[in-house]
């Protein structure tokens, strides 16, 4: 008890010094909140102080602590920001980190000091790959924080069976593979695979010792949630089939109207997350209310107009723009990284009052703009998938203030309900189109990084090899 009592204030000290962790203290706290959980059944007490929000005053002197630390270390180390930036510069001295400039050359956002371990990609389906390097530390760190995250506020527990239908490139893959496993839990490579196949396992019991008969929790983007439910209800699937707890999705905008037809069909709850790649392990969650709540222990979070990178004022539209603190990476630094994803900043007439009222909060992810007339991705998707007889996952274009969507067939009862959705939205008119081919503009989810398997593969001829 005393050994765990050291080790949780070390991990407080170090989360308020900023300085970098002791890797093999915090996999020995990860062992010990296990430990207590299998042996008492909840975690103990005071341990909801390691991730907890700290007290506003304290909390805006440890950003100021962290910023400090992670400036001076990415403009002595990093070449990108030694060639724009100078030392004694403070945050908002410096102009925000574009997209582009990563993924053009991501070996420039390097650390001179690093060690890199693990190359991470990111889907692509907004532009070409971003390349992230991580290092072993970095991995460490992450799966090793994870892993708490799990047990003390997921409610992952040793007789569970968690399973990821994410992308194997990202670091999210990387880092859940190993945290799982250190919660006691079970780990399934599901896998992108064909929607089929993928509900095919979820509904076959695995029989191993001390689990769940089977899969209990799944992590998967929108868009393939989005197939999988499709294919749940061509093929009469139900809760009855499945032994669901908890749904995690995340990469992409999620729809109420979605996420409520997955509960139904899965028989779970489905959580909304906010992750990307780039700014690991700085991650957010939406509450019931509808906020999404970023922390900010793990990076500096700012809403900024996307024109004018100025700050955004209160109830607008601004662009998420993310540093993730020096002492939780140390390879690929980056500083007011512009992540492109937009978000509602919350009136100052409304104040948050919900279960995560601590913790800094906006509107759940909007999405991108489509289109020039401001319409964002959840504009779009809210009318779409309100539209039970749409196909899912949906796709859609915008082009001359037009709405394409893919709708299987000319069906003109269905476009009539569509426009009377659409009403109030920025557009000219709508027209339904039979496949994603017909559209004007290519529409790729992530849903599209189908992985091949032989399940539900068309049979062989005899003779053929």
């Amino acid at each position: 008890m005393f050994g765990t009592a050291m080790r949780q204030l070390g991990y407080a000290w170090t989360m308020m010094s900023g300085r970098r962790f002791r890797i093999r203290d915090v996999r020995a706290l990860v062992d010990d909140t296990r430990a207590t959980m299998e042996a008492f059944g909840s975690p103990g007490e005071g341990s909801d102080d390691m991730l907890a929000a700290a007290d506003p005053e304290i909390q805006e002197d440890l950003t100021k602590r962290r910023l400090r630390r992670t400036m001076k270390h990415a403009l002595a180390e990093v070449p990108y920001y030694r060639r724009i930036g100078e030392p004694g510069m403070t945050l908002t001295d410096l102009p925000p980190t574009p997209k582009q400039a990563l993924r053009g050359m991501p070996a420039a956002f390097v650390s001179d000091r690093a060690r890199p371990a693990v190359l991470a990609h990111t889907t692509g389906t907004t532009g070409s790959p971003t390349l992230v390097w991580f290092s072993a530390y970095e991995v460490e760190l992450m799966s090793s924080m994870a892993a708490l995250a799990l047990m003390l506020t997921g409610g992952v527990r040793e007789e569970h069976l968690w399973a990821n239908a994410i992308s194997s490139r990202s670091i999210a893959q990387v880092v859940a593979e190993r945290a799982v496993p250190m919660t006691g839990a079970g780990f399934v490579h599901l896998g992108m695979i064909d929607p089929r196949a993928a509900l095919d396992r979820l509904a076959t019991p695995l029989h191993v010792p001390g689990k769940r008969p089977l899969i209990s929790h799944v992590n998967v983007t929108a868009s393939y949630l989005a197939a999988l439910v499709q294919e749940a209800e061509r093929g009469g699937w139900s809760p009855r089939d499945f032994g669901l707890i908890e749904v995690w999705s995340g990469g992409e905008v999620l729809t109420d109207a979605l996420r409520v037809r997955a509960e139904e069909v899965l028989g779970a709850k489905v959580f909304d997350g906010y992750s990307m790649t780039e700014i690991a392990p700085v991650t957010g969650q939406v509450c019931d209310d509808g906020h999404l709540h970023l922390p900010a222990d793990q990076g500096q979070v700012e809403v900024l107009d996307p024109v004018t990178l100025e700050p955004a004022a209160p109830d607008t539209t601004g662009v998420l723009v993310i540093t993730p603190y020096s002492s939780f990476r140390d390879t690929t630094l980056l500083l007011r990284y512009v992540t492109g994803d937009l978000v509602r900043t919350l009136p100052e007439s409304a104040p948050v009052t919900c279960a995560m009222a601590a913790i800094p909060a906006t509107s759940r992810v909007l999405g991108r703009l489509t289109g020039t007339s401001g319409l964002t991705t959840r504009d779009v998707l809210d009318v779409l998938q309100a539209e039970r007889a749409l196909p899912l996952p949906t796709r859609y274009a915008v082009e001359d203030d037009i709405l394409y969507v893919v709708s299987g067939k000319d069906d003109p009862t269905l476009l009539s309900r569509l426009e009377e959705r659409a009403e109030g939205l920025p557009i000219k008119g709508i027209v339904l189109v039979e496949t994603p081919g017909d559209l004007p503009i290519p529409c790729q989810v992530r849903a599209d990084l189908i992985e091949h398997s032989f399940e539900h593969a068309a049979p062989v001829p005899l003779g053929v090899r």
